[in-house]
């Protein structure tokens, strides 16, 4: 890193950039960094993306987060021990839409991952979420799956959502639970429309050139089980190499 982010830590890389995404470091006076695959993300870095913005950020534990147009990220809290696994993270999405596949944290202790929304809290186990924020009183999480290809022991997905002091347990891939001051819906079936809608934000559009170093490849707008795994990482660990 130069010498203006010599005192950040570096968390992951930034992967399949689309648009524009700028990340805000947690400085004093730190200008936005215009990203592109490959960029380091540090903690606590402030993550947007502009009308058309798309980006993967690929965590040293193999979890990634996407995001997709409109929206917003920050990576409150991650420590990780690569020699045994062990580690916690901390995320908030403030707006948009995203997705998440878990990586090793998660894996070894799901109670040690947790992505904050405006509305409330989603909790995981070994699994794929993908979530649209609708205002900052209103959001919907949907549990996409087990995570197969970024868990060898594949275990089931779980998806814990905490608002207004209740909880909602999610187990089915499809569930999905919204999110108000009140609290968390029960789990229900979310409609496959809304599905394909919320991923078509997140996948690479057919018409998209490949952005430089991507690796992207797979997952369509109508496709939600092909970009999901897409986002297990199997196609961008270049990105997390090069750190």
């Amino acid at each position: 890193a130069s010498s203006a982010y010599g005192q950040l830590t570096r968390i992951g890389a930034a992967a399949a950039v689309r648009g524009r995404v700028e990340a805000v470091a947690p400085t004093a006076g730190a200008v936005g960094r215009i990203m592109s695959s490959g960029k380091e993300v540090y903690l606590r870095d402030a993550v947007t993306t502009d009308a058309q913005g798309r980006m993967q950020v690929m965590l040293l534990d193999e979890t990634v987060f996407t995001i997709g147009p409109n929206s917003s990220l920050v990576l409150d809290e991650f420590v990780y021990d690569p020699a045994t696994g062990a580690g916690k993270m901390t995320a908030r999405v403030t707006k948009g839409v995203f997705r998440f596949v878990t990586g090793k944290i998660a894996r070894e202790t799901p109670s040690n991952m947790r992505v904050k929304l405006p509305v409330g809290v989603i909790g995981i186990r070994g699994t794929i979420v993908m979530g649209k924020i609708f205002s900052p009183t209103s959001a919907l999480a949907i549990l996409m799956g087990p995570g197969a290809r970024n868990n060898a022991n594949e275990r089931p997905g779980q998806m814990v959502v905490s608002a207004g002091g209740k909880d909602s347990v999610a187990s089915k891939p499809g569930s999905g639970i919204d999110v108000t001051p009140a609290g968390p819906s029960a789990p229900y079936t979310v409609p496959q429309a809304k599905v394909d809608e919320m991923s078509g934000d997140l996948s690479p559009k057919t018409s998209d050139a490949p952005a430089k170093g991507a690796g992207d490849s797979g997952g369509t707008a109508s496709s939600p089980e092909g970009s999901a795994s897409e986002e297990s990482g199997q196609t961008t660990v270049g990105a997390l190499s090069d750190l």
